[in-house]
Protein backbone atom coordinates (compact mmCIF):
# COMPACT_ATOMS: atom_id res chain seq x y z
CA UNK A 1 0.00 0.00 0.00
CA UNK A 2 0.99 3.10 -0.78
CA UNK A 3 0.08 7.00 -0.17
CA UNK A 4 0.46 10.32 -0.57
CA UNK A 5 3.74 10.43 0.27
CA UNK A 6 5.01 8.65 -2.63
CA UNK A 7 4.45 12.46 -4.52
CA UNK A 8 6.98 15.10 -4.68
CA UNK A 9 6.72 17.87 -2.63
CA UNK A 10 3.92 20.81 -3.99
CA UNK A 11 2.76 18.17 -6.60
CA UNK A 12 -0.54 18.27 -4.78
CA UNK A 13 -1.81 18.53 -1.86
CA UNK A 14 -5.83 19.14 -2.27
CA UNK A 15 -7.58 18.99 0.91
CA UNK A 16 -11.25 19.93 -0.91
CA UNK A 17 -14.12 17.52 -1.52
CA UNK A 18 -16.83 18.45 -3.95
CA UNK A 19 -19.55 19.29 -1.98
CA UNK A 20 -22.16 17.86 -5.39
CA UNK A 21 -20.18 14.60 -4.35
CA UNK A 22 -22.87 12.59 -2.67
CA UNK A 23 -26.18 13.41 -5.25
CA UNK A 24 -23.42 13.08 -8.01
CA UNK A 25 -22.77 9.62 -7.14
CA UNK A 26 -26.42 9.03 -6.61
CA UNK A 27 -27.42 10.24 -10.34
CA UNK A 28 -24.95 7.98 -11.41
CA UNK A 29 -25.93 5.27 -9.79
CA UNK A 30 -29.31 5.55 -11.24
CA UNK A 31 -28.30 5.91 -14.22
CA UNK A 32 -26.06 2.44 -13.95
CA UNK A 33 -29.48 1.15 -12.76
CA UNK A 34 -31.27 2.61 -15.77
CA UNK A 35 -28.59 1.03 -18.47
CA UNK A 36 -28.73 -2.04 -16.80
CA UNK A 37 -25.59 -2.79 -15.17
CA UNK A 38 -26.95 -2.84 -12.19
CA UNK A 39 -30.04 -5.11 -11.50
CA UNK A 40 -29.97 -6.08 -8.03
CA UNK A 41 -29.31 -4.23 -4.77
CA UNK A 42 -25.96 -5.99 -3.38
CA UNK A 43 -24.44 -4.70 -6.83
CA UNK A 44 -25.38 -1.01 -5.78
CA UNK A 45 -24.25 -1.76 -2.73
CA UNK A 46 -21.16 -3.70 -4.32
CA UNK A 47 -20.34 -0.49 -6.58
CA UNK A 48 -20.92 2.34 -3.68
CA UNK A 49 -18.17 0.31 -1.73
CA UNK A 50 -15.71 1.51 -4.43
CA UNK A 51 -16.30 5.32 -3.47
CA UNK A 52 -15.79 6.64 -6.50
CA UNK A 53 -17.86 10.01 -5.98
CA UNK A 54 -15.02 10.49 -3.63
CA UNK A 55 -12.32 10.33 -6.10
CA UNK A 56 -13.63 12.89 -8.30
CA UNK A 57 -14.65 15.08 -5.96
CA UNK A 58 -11.40 15.67 -5.06
CA UNK A 59 -9.88 15.78 -8.65
CA UNK A 60 -12.72 18.23 -9.78
CA UNK A 61 -13.50 20.39 -6.20
CA UNK A 62 -15.39 22.95 -7.85
CA UNK A 63 -17.58 21.41 -10.95
CA UNK A 64 -20.97 21.67 -11.23
CA UNK A 65 -23.22 18.65 -10.18
CA UNK A 66 -23.86 17.95 -14.31
CA UNK A 67 -20.60 18.15 -14.64
CA UNK A 68 -19.21 16.03 -11.99
CA UNK A 69 -22.39 13.21 -13.15
CA UNK A 70 -20.48 12.92 -16.51
CA UNK A 71 -16.91 12.76 -14.93
CA UNK A 72 -18.63 9.81 -12.95
CA UNK A 73 -20.61 8.59 -15.59
CA UNK A 74 -17.23 7.48 -17.28
CA UNK A 75 -15.59 6.66 -14.42
CA UNK A 76 -18.05 4.36 -13.27
CA UNK A 77 -18.78 2.85 -16.75
CA UNK A 78 -15.08 2.74 -17.76
CA UNK A 79 -14.41 0.61 -14.40
CA UNK A 80 -17.23 -1.70 -14.56
CA UNK A 81 -16.85 -2.17 -18.90
CA UNK A 82 -13.13 -3.15 -17.72
CA UNK A 83 -13.50 -5.95 -15.79
CA UNK A 84 -15.74 -7.19 -18.20
CA UNK A 85 -12.92 -7.17 -20.48
CA UNK A 86 -10.89 -8.31 -17.82
CA UNK A 87 -12.36 -12.09 -18.01
CA UNK A 88 -9.51 -14.53 -19.47
CA UNK A 89 -11.53 -17.14 -20.79
CA UNK A 90 -10.35 -16.38 -24.12
CA UNK A 91 -10.80 -17.78 -27.46
CA UNK A 92 -14.74 -17.13 -28.27
CA UNK A 93 -14.12 -14.05 -25.68
CA UNK A 94 -11.46 -12.22 -28.08
CA UNK A 95 -14.56 -12.40 -30.83
CA UNK A 96 -16.80 -10.80 -28.74
CA UNK A 97 -14.37 -7.97 -27.36
CA UNK A 98 -14.15 -7.57 -31.24
CA UNK A 99 -17.86 -6.99 -31.59
CA UNK A 100 -18.05 -4.40 -28.81
CA UNK A 101 -14.74 -2.64 -30.17
CA UNK A 102 -16.86 -2.65 -33.64
CA UNK A 103 -19.87 -1.48 -31.61
CA UNK A 104 -18.31 1.09 -29.82
CA UNK A 105 -16.14 2.29 -33.52
CA UNK A 106 -19.65 2.74 -34.88
CA UNK A 107 -21.14 4.46 -31.87
CA UNK A 108 -18.58 6.54 -31.97
CA UNK A 109 -19.17 7.44 -36.11
CA UNK A 110 -22.46 7.96 -35.30
CA UNK A 111 -24.44 4.46 -36.25
CA UNK A 112 -26.18 3.00 -33.93
CA UNK A 113 -25.43 -0.50 -33.36
CA UNK A 114 -28.42 -2.83 -32.42
CA UNK A 115 -28.93 -6.89 -31.94
CA UNK A 116 -31.92 -6.42 -30.02
CA UNK A 117 -30.37 -7.46 -26.55
CA UNK A 118 -29.54 -5.17 -24.06
CA UNK A 119 -26.16 -4.80 -23.26
CA UNK A 120 -25.20 -2.19 -20.60
CA UNK A 121 -21.42 -2.39 -22.09
CA UNK A 122 -22.41 -0.55 -25.67
CA UNK A 123 -26.16 0.75 -24.23
CA UNK A 124 -23.86 2.53 -21.72
CA UNK A 125 -21.39 4.34 -23.96
CA UNK A 126 -24.26 4.98 -26.62
CA UNK A 127 -25.81 7.21 -23.92
CA UNK A 128 -22.34 8.31 -22.21
CA UNK A 129 -21.29 9.39 -25.74
CA UNK A 130 -22.89 12.03 -27.09
CA UNK A 131 -22.95 13.75 -23.65
CA UNK A 132 -19.44 13.91 -23.54
CA UNK A 133 -18.99 15.07 -27.11
CA UNK A 134 -21.63 17.60 -27.57
CA UNK A 135 -19.82 20.58 -27.31
CA UNK A 136 -16.51 19.26 -28.81
CA UNK A 137 -15.19 21.12 -32.53
CA UNK A 138 -14.69 18.32 -35.05
CA UNK A 139 -10.99 18.14 -34.11
CA UNK A 140 -11.84 17.99 -30.77
CA UNK A 141 -14.20 14.70 -31.21
CA UNK A 142 -11.44 13.19 -33.42
CA UNK A 143 -8.51 13.30 -31.00
CA UNK A 144 -11.14 11.70 -27.78
CA UNK A 145 -12.06 9.10 -30.84
CA UNK A 146 -8.58 8.40 -31.56
CA UNK A 147 -7.82 8.45 -27.87
CA UNK A 148 -10.91 6.31 -26.41
CA UNK A 149 -10.14 4.19 -29.56
CA UNK A 150 -6.55 3.54 -28.48
CA UNK A 151 -7.85 2.36 -25.06
CA UNK A 152 -10.05 -0.28 -26.42
CA UNK A 153 -7.41 -1.75 -28.83
CA UNK A 154 -4.97 -1.98 -25.95
CA UNK A 155 -7.50 -3.67 -23.86
CA UNK A 156 -7.65 -6.78 -26.58
CA UNK A 157 -3.77 -6.03 -27.02
CA UNK A 158 -2.65 -6.57 -23.11
CA UNK A 159 -5.58 -9.56 -22.58
CA UNK A 160 -3.22 -11.52 -25.15
CA UNK A 161 -0.61 -11.34 -22.71
CA UNK A 162 -2.73 -12.01 -19.74
CA UNK A 163 -4.53 -14.99 -22.03
CA UNK A 164 -1.31 -16.68 -22.49
CA UNK A 165 -0.18 -16.01 -18.62
CA UNK A 166 2.80 -14.06 -20.54
CA UNK A 167 4.60 -11.11 -19.21
CA UNK A 168 5.67 -8.59 -21.74
CA UNK A 169 8.88 -6.98 -22.49
CA UNK A 170 9.60 -3.43 -20.91
CA UNK A 171 9.19 -1.83 -24.64
CA UNK A 172 6.10 -3.52 -25.21
CA UNK A 173 4.52 -2.79 -22.24
CA UNK A 174 5.50 0.95 -21.40
CA UNK A 175 3.05 2.58 -24.31
CA UNK A 176 0.52 -0.49 -23.82
CA UNK A 177 -0.19 0.64 -20.69
CA UNK A 178 -0.16 4.26 -21.35
CA UNK A 179 -3.64 3.23 -23.02
CA UNK A 180 -5.06 0.19 -20.78
CA UNK A 181 -4.42 2.43 -17.83
CA UNK A 182 -7.28 5.11 -20.19
CA UNK A 183 -5.77 8.16 -18.50
CA UNK A 184 -4.66 10.05 -22.11
CA UNK A 185 -8.66 9.69 -22.60
CA UNK A 186 -9.18 10.59 -18.78
CA UNK A 187 -6.96 13.97 -20.09
CA UNK A 188 -9.66 14.80 -22.72
CA UNK A 189 -12.82 14.00 -20.31
CA UNK A 190 -11.25 16.48 -17.59
CA UNK A 191 -10.98 18.70 -19.80
CA UNK A 192 -14.65 18.75 -20.82
CA UNK A 193 -15.83 18.25 -17.29
CA UNK A 194 -13.80 21.19 -16.20
CA UNK A 195 -15.06 22.84 -19.17
CA UNK A 196 -11.97 24.20 -20.81
CA UNK A 197 -10.98 25.24 -23.81
CA UNK A 198 -7.66 24.42 -25.09
CA UNK A 199 -6.46 25.16 -28.84
CA UNK A 200 -6.03 21.96 -30.66
CA UNK A 201 -2.25 23.88 -31.44
CA UNK A 202 -1.33 23.26 -27.63
CA UNK A 203 -2.52 19.65 -27.57
CA UNK A 204 -1.11 18.68 -30.81
CA UNK A 205 1.99 19.99 -29.48
CA UNK A 206 4.89 17.30 -28.37
CA UNK A 207 5.25 19.16 -25.16
CA UNK A 208 1.92 19.22 -23.74
CA UNK A 209 1.61 15.48 -25.36
CA UNK A 210 4.39 14.46 -23.54
CA UNK A 211 2.50 16.01 -19.64
CA UNK A 212 -0.69 13.86 -20.87
CA UNK A 213 2.00 10.84 -21.01
CA UNK A 214 3.82 11.84 -17.87
CA UNK A 215 0.61 11.76 -16.09
CA UNK A 216 -0.50 8.48 -17.76
CA UNK A 217 2.72 7.10 -16.20
CA UNK A 218 2.73 8.38 -12.82
CA UNK A 219 -1.35 6.87 -12.65
CA UNK A 220 -0.79 3.96 -14.14
CA UNK A 221 2.76 2.56 -12.18
CA UNK A 222 0.90 4.10 -8.55
CA UNK A 223 -1.84 1.80 -9.41
CA UNK A 224 0.41 -1.77 -10.52
CA UNK A 225 2.17 -1.01 -7.17
CA UNK A 226 -0.87 -0.55 -4.61
CA UNK A 227 -3.06 -3.35 -7.08
CA UNK A 228 0.07 -5.88 -7.10
CA UNK A 229 -1.90 -8.66 -5.35
CA UNK A 230 -4.77 -8.38 -6.76
CA UNK A 231 -2.97 -8.10 -10.37
CA UNK A 232 -1.55 -11.65 -9.80
CA UNK A 233 -4.51 -12.91 -8.23
CA UNK A 234 -6.33 -12.81 -10.61
CA UNK A 235 -3.76 -13.53 -13.25
CA UNK A 236 -2.63 -10.42 -14.64
CA UNK A 237 0.57 -10.06 -16.13
CA UNK A 238 1.14 -6.56 -17.59
CA UNK A 239 1.95 -4.78 -14.36
CA UNK A 240 4.94 -2.37 -14.36
CA UNK A 241 5.83 -4.27 -11.24
CA UNK A 242 6.00 -7.97 -12.53
CA UNK A 243 7.42 -5.71 -15.79
CA UNK A 244 10.24 -4.58 -14.01
CA UNK A 245 11.23 -7.70 -11.95
CA UNK A 246 11.14 -9.60 -15.47
CA UNK A 247 13.08 -7.67 -17.70
CA UNK A 248 15.74 -6.18 -15.08
CA UNK A 249 15.78 -9.57 -12.86
CA UNK A 250 14.76 -8.31 -9.27
CA UNK A 251 12.41 -9.35 -6.73
CA UNK A 252 8.86 -7.93 -6.77
CA UNK A 253 10.09 -5.90 -3.02
CA UNK A 254 12.93 -4.63 -5.43
CA UNK A 255 10.89 -3.67 -8.41
CA UNK A 256 8.31 -1.42 -6.84
CA UNK A 257 11.35 0.56 -5.50
CA UNK A 258 12.41 1.21 -9.03
CA UNK A 259 8.46 1.63 -10.18
CA UNK A 260 8.11 4.80 -7.09
CA UNK A 261 11.47 6.28 -8.03
CA UNK A 262 10.70 6.82 -11.75
CA UNK A 263 6.96 7.87 -10.82
CA UNK A 264 9.22 10.30 -9.28
CA UNK A 265 10.79 11.46 -12.03
CA UNK A 266 7.90 11.83 -14.33
CA UNK A 267 5.86 13.73 -11.62
CA UNK A 268 8.98 16.11 -11.56
CA UNK A 269 8.83 16.20 -15.67
CA UNK A 270 5.01 16.90 -15.40
CA UNK A 271 5.95 19.46 -12.98
CA UNK A 272 8.40 21.53 -15.39
CA UNK A 273 6.40 21.12 -18.52
CA UNK A 274 3.63 22.72 -16.71
CA UNK A 275 6.17 25.49 -16.36
CA UNK A 276 7.10 25.78 -19.64
CA UNK A 277 3.66 26.31 -21.10
CA UNK A 278 3.33 30.03 -21.14
CA UNK A 279 6.60 29.83 -22.91
CA UNK A 280 4.72 27.54 -25.78
CA UNK A 281 1.98 29.30 -25.99
CA UNK A 282 3.59 32.06 -26.98
CA UNK A 283 5.73 30.34 -29.25
CA UNK A 284 2.60 28.95 -30.85
CA UNK A 285 1.85 32.31 -31.21
CA UNK A 286 -1.33 32.15 -28.86
CA UNK A 287 -2.94 34.16 -26.20
CA UNK A 288 -2.00 33.66 -22.52
CA UNK A 289 -5.37 32.71 -21.47
CA UNK A 290 -4.31 29.66 -24.07
CA UNK A 291 -1.58 28.20 -21.56
CA UNK A 292 -3.95 29.38 -18.44
CA UNK A 293 -6.67 26.83 -20.02
CA UNK A 294 -3.88 24.18 -20.48
CA UNK A 295 -2.16 24.97 -16.77
CA UNK A 296 -5.57 24.64 -14.78
CA UNK A 297 -6.03 21.03 -16.73
CA UNK A 298 -2.31 20.03 -15.67
CA UNK A 299 -3.57 21.19 -12.01
CA UNK A 300 -6.63 18.65 -12.59
CA UNK A 301 -4.41 15.97 -14.00
CA UNK A 302 -1.95 16.70 -10.55
CA UNK A 303 -5.50 16.84 -8.49
CA UNK A 304 -6.32 13.33 -10.11
CA UNK A 305 -2.69 11.72 -9.47
CA UNK A 306 -3.30 13.24 -5.88
CA UNK A 307 -6.56 11.42 -5.36
CA UNK A 308 -5.81 8.11 -6.57
CA UNK A 309 -3.79 7.58 -3.63
CA UNK A 310 -6.53 9.24 -1.25
CA UNK A 311 -8.77 6.88 -2.66
CA UNK A 312 -7.25 3.39 -2.40
CA UNK A 313 -7.37 3.82 1.31
CA UNK A 314 -10.71 4.22 0.90
CA UNK A 315 -12.01 1.85 -1.42
CA UNK A 316 -13.06 -1.97 -1.40
CA UNK A 317 -12.49 -2.11 -5.32
CA UNK A 318 -8.97 -3.78 -4.87
CA UNK A 319 -9.99 -6.00 -1.53
CA UNK A 320 -8.93 -9.82 -2.16
CA UNK A 321 -11.72 -11.40 -0.39
CA UNK A 322 -14.58 -9.46 -2.34
CA UNK A 323 -15.46 -10.26 -5.86
CA UNK A 324 -13.51 -9.19 -8.50
CA UNK A 325 -13.63 -9.81 -12.34
CA UNK A 326 -16.52 -12.79 -11.83
CA UNK A 327 -19.20 -13.17 -9.03
CA UNK A 328 -20.95 -9.58 -7.96
CA UNK A 329 -21.49 -8.79 -11.63
CA UNK A 330 -22.54 -11.06 -14.25
CA UNK A 331 -20.77 -11.57 -17.67
CA UNK A 332 -22.59 -8.67 -20.15
CA UNK A 333 -19.96 -9.01 -22.96
CA UNK A 334 -22.36 -10.64 -25.64
CA UNK A 335 -21.87 -11.49 -29.28
CA UNK A 336 -21.16 -9.22 -31.79
CA UNK A 337 -24.19 -6.66 -32.78
CA UNK A 338 -25.74 -6.13 -35.99
CA UNK A 339 -25.04 -2.04 -37.16
CA UNK A 340 -27.67 -0.15 -38.46
CA UNK A 341 -27.37 3.27 -40.30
Amino acid sequence: MIDTSVLIPGFCECSLVNPATRPAEDATIEWLWRIGFLAKPEQEAHLRSFKFGLYHGITTPHVDHEHLVLGLMWFCWGSLADDQYDNYDWGERLDRMRGVLRAMQAIVDGVTPTDGRSNPVIDGFADFWPRLTAGLSESGKRRIIEHFMDYMQAVIFQNVYHAAGRIPDMATFLTMRRHTIAMIFQADVLAVVCSLRIPDTLWDSLLFRELVSCFADITAWHNDVYGLEKDIADGQTCNMVRVVAASENCSLAEAVERVLDRAEHRQRLLVELQAQLPGLASQLDLPPEAAEQCAQLAWALRRYAYANLVWIHETCRYDLDRPRIRGTFDDVITPPARIES
